[in-house]
């Protein structure tokens, strides 16, 4: 004969298994609270170090690309025909003023330019071009170039 079990009976066997569950215990909890504060602060540190890697990097290309283009705009000067244009045209004074405007506005972009004769001979007269971009947050980006005169030739 089989034997029904009510509700109430049912209701019991649920508590029993209830209180025979044991939960976390108050050691649990407190190493589970020290590991955590020890983890802490390293994925915080990490954290940290990636950002400013990753600023840092940015910073780094954006000042690249200005001492690229301030050498180009140089470079096409040398190109270029007329008052103004050709080897003879540049000169420190010509680019004294060209730091880059907003939103460029924290590097700081000089040029310098330097005759020499090449090959220690008067006859092959070089300029050296130095484009030094400098910001706050990393070392500065120096780009040089030489160019000749050929027109004379």
């Amino acid at each position: 004969m089989s034997r029904r079990i009510g509700i109430s009976g049912r209701l019991g066997r649920v508590r029993k298994r209830l209180s025979d569950m044991s939960g976390y215990s108050i050691i649990e909890l407190v190493l589970a609270i020290v590991m955590t504060g020890i983890a802490f602060p390293g994925i915080v540190n990490l954290f940290v170090n990636v950002t400013s890697n990753a600023l840092s990097a940015e910073i780094m290309t954006t000042a690249n690309l200005l001492a690229q283009e301030q050498m180009e705009i140089i470079l096409a000067d040398k190109a270029g025909t007329g008052g103004g244009f050709g080897y003879s045209a540049i000169t420190t004074a010509k680019y004294a003023s060209v730091n880059p405007g907003s939103p460029f506005s924290s590097f700081t972009r000089t040029v310098t330019v330097t005759t020499q004769n090449l090959a220690g001979s008067a006859s092959y007269p070089a300029k050296i071009i130095v484009v030094r971009v400098s910001h706050s947050m990393i070392p500065p980006v120096i780009l040089t170039s030489i160019i000749t005169d050929h027109s004379a030739l």
